[in-house]
């Protein structure tokens, strides 16, 4: 028996959560000047000689000094140098490394090729396999070629980056991932590496994942250019070098430089001064070679020149006080302001790029760089977020499915022992209609009225089959029948009250009412579900009402998976509660308002954040 009748109800106010930063301040001080007392005629002999002996001997520390602070000044740019590059590389690779690997543990493709395949369903695989690393060699023009390895399907296939790798090279290649075939046990490239392979150098890596693998090769000579601008000299160079000290893209034309492994600090090496830097993560050397910019006849030339320069620069000392102000003081002030208004929450504000200072130039540039990077991984993070929370619903619906299959079975094993075959038949017409619904309408989200027919068909699927009396009411307020709920949501409670509710002797009446909440948020549906059987243990009151558990349990599957899926829904935008009657059990939910095409209120406002910046 179904009976439906309008309700309404009052909304549910919200409770907000406030926090405190703290801030702090810091002061320093100065000390006092130490004064000296001189006689008149000391005096007198120090100011005849005030002008000569110091005059000489600060040249002389001038001159000591300039080439200290020059050798300083040319290792510090050729570290920076290193580390624009180095850090560009090292990035590179992780990238590269994340999504290959990222491939292998999400990628459908790449894990059916860790088993054996026929050859169609091998050729298909791999090239949806070879698909997603051109793919990805479009995104990282660094890679020079991928190689996907199948020992199970007896497989070596490759995506080249033909502007890179010539053919000849491509048959190189893949004769060396061939090789890798036989000796799969082999230890090395299980990082990045520098290896050579025919003429070429390439920093290659084995992602290997039991039967099968990727190998994977960026060409060094491809990934450095010898000239690094045009404001440089055609003499100063990059290059890489294995960990022994020996180059691996540098042309020895002309060029005669000798390493010295495991040095930290700069030094010269022949007519260069070299810089270099061990990475880690490439396990290599990069290496700035920059010819010697000043020669021991000019020093003193040099020294006289900076003297003249220093008492002009007296001259100009107002002027240059101007332009300091103007190409400076103003725009770190613009940058403090902006800075401001980011701690505020402003995340589209940026710096401006015009300016007139190389340092703050390349300042603005980065750092407008580095928001629009922390936006672009906010969205990914997000994304990220979704897709896990989506993986996770998905796996506690086919927990539902498997728990309602079996109470079918049972029954159907039930009628088989009586010998009843024609209602058997019948049953099984029924039953497969009700899966068909099942597996036609397996989204995450369903119209009401979809699944209140799914409810009133499980009652009279379960009345014929069990013969069981069962009587069911229900009260829906006009208006809700389009409103998207998830799906299963109320039939699993129905289900749990013919399974746990039903009294010998007694019948088992159900009551389902939905009804519109309305709030400043948007409105909530609130659905009761209510039975007249014995009532829950006050164990499973606790646990029901508690905080949500993902852990595994084996009894009342389907209320625990509910309250799960809900949770990953709408997360703290919900509510559920269940209480004994006299006599039954009241399952109460209260969830978001939905219309089709909207996602939860929830998600909905961190879209639209995400979405404006």
């Amino acid at each position: 028996v179904v009976t439906k009748v309008p309700k309404t109800h009052l909304k549910k106010p919200r409770s907000k959560n406030r926090r405190t930063i703290p801030s702090a301040a810091f002061r320093g001080q100065g000390g006092s000047p130490v004064k000296k007392l001189f006689s008149i005629r000391k005096m007198k002999k120090m100011m005849l000689l005030l002008f000569l002996i110091p005059m000489f001997l600060l040249q002389a520390i001038q001159s000591s000094h300039f080439l200290r602070v020059l050798n300083e000044e040319m290792a510090q740019n050729g570290r920076e140098i290193l580390s624009l590059h180095q850090n560009a590389l090292d990035d590179d690779i992780s990238r590269i490394a994340n999504s290959i690997s990222s491939y292998w543990a999400l990628d459908y493709s790449h894990s059916k090729l860790l088993y054996h395949q026929s050859d169609f369903n091998a050729y298909q695989y791999s090239y949806n396999v070879l698909k997603e690393y051109r793919s990805l060699m479009s995104l990282e023009p660094s890679i020079g070629a991928l190689l996907l390895i199948s020992q199970a399907n007896h497989m070596v296939l490759g995506a080249y980056n033909d502007s890179m790798i010539s053919y000849g090279e491509k048959d190189v290649l893949q004769d060396f991932a061939q090789n890798l075939t036989v000796c799969w046990d082999y230890a090395g490239l299980q990082s990045w590496e520098p290896v050579q392979i025919g003429q070429r150098f390439y920093l290659a890596r084995l992602f290997r994942n039991q039967t099968a693998g990727t190998l994977c090769f960026i060409p060094l000579d491809q990934t450095l250019q010898t000239n690094l601008s045009p404001h440089d000299s055609p003499e100063n160079f990059l290059f890489f070098a294995d960990g022994e000290g020996v180059p691996l893209t540098l042309d020895p034309v002309g060029k005669e430089v000798t390493l010295q492994p495991h040095q930290k600090k700069a030094y010269f090496s022949g007519n260069y001064f070299i810089v270099q830097s061990y990475s880690p993560t490439s396990n290599m050397y990069l290496v700035f070679a920059e010819s010697s910019p000043i020669s021991l006849r000019k020093i003193n030339v040099l020294s006289i020149s900076i003297l003249g320069a220093s008492a002009l620069m007296l001259l100009l000392l107002p002027l240059f006080f101007l332009l300091l102000k103007r190409w400076y003081l103003h725009p770190m002030e613009q940058m403090e302001t902006a800075l401001q208004k980011i701690r505020q929450g402003q995340m589209d504000v940026r710096f401006q790029e015009d300016q007139k200072v190389e340092e703050l130039q390349h300042l603005s540039t980065s750092f407008n760089q580095m928001m629009d990077r922390v936006k672009q991984m906010k969205i990914a993070a997000y994304e990220k977020e979704l897709q896990y929370r989506y993986a996770q619903l998905q796996y506690l619906q086919l927990q539902i499915r498997p728990h309602f299959f079996l109470n079918i079975l049972k029954s159907l094993y039930g009628m088989a022992q009586g010998r009843n075959y024609e209602k058997i038949q019948t049953a099984i017409l029924m039953i497969s209609d009700h899966v068909r619904y099942i597996f036609h309408d397996n989204q995450d989200m369903v119209p009401l009225q979809t699944e209140l027919h799914h409810v009133e068909n499980y009652i009279q699927m379960q009345h014929y089959i069990t013969s069981q009396s069962i009587e069911l009411h229900m009260e829906i307020e006009p208006g809700l029948e389009g409103a998207q709920v998830p799906a299963l949501c109320l039939q699993t409670f129905v289900e749990n009250s013919c399974k746990y509710a039903t009294v010998p002797g007694r019948r088992l009446e159900i009551f389902l009412e939905v009804r519109h909440l309305p709030s400043e948020e948007g409105g909530r549906l609130d659905a009761v579900i209510q039975d007249n059987g014995p009532g829950l243990s006050q164990e499973l009151l606790r646990e029901f009402n508690g905080q949500v558990s993902f852990q595994y349990r084996e009894d009342r599957i389907g209320v625990s998976n509910i309250r799960q899926r809900f949770q990953l829904l709408y997360g703290g935008d919900c509510g559920f509660a269940c209480r004994n009657l006299e006599p039954g059990t009241e399952f109460e939910l209260i969830f978001p308002l939905q219309r089709k095409g909207f996602t939860t209120t929830k998600e909905a406002e961190e879209h639209e954040n995400f979405s404006g910046g």
